[in-house]
């Protein structure tokens, strides 16, 4: 019974991967306005990110100095 019940969760779970794939190829063209807009964003993050880092890392060789 373990068995059969661990085959159709993963026959559910290969069909919804299925349906999430068919959707993304029917809407390509939105799909990729909406990952420009996240890489984006995510590119906007990682550059604040690293300025940060920056300033933190010249706060501590100011620090070490004095």
């Amino acid at each position: 019974m373990k068995e059969l019940s661990e085959k159709i969760l993963l026959v559910a779970a290969g069909a919804a991967v299925g349906a999430v794939g068919y959707l993304a190829w029917k809407n390509r063209d939105e799909l990729h306005e909406l990952l420009d807009v996240a890489l984006d964003k995510g590119k906007e993050l990682v550059e604040k990110q690293v300025e940060e880092m920056g300033d933190l890392v010249s706060q501590s060789k100011e620090e070490g100095v004095k």
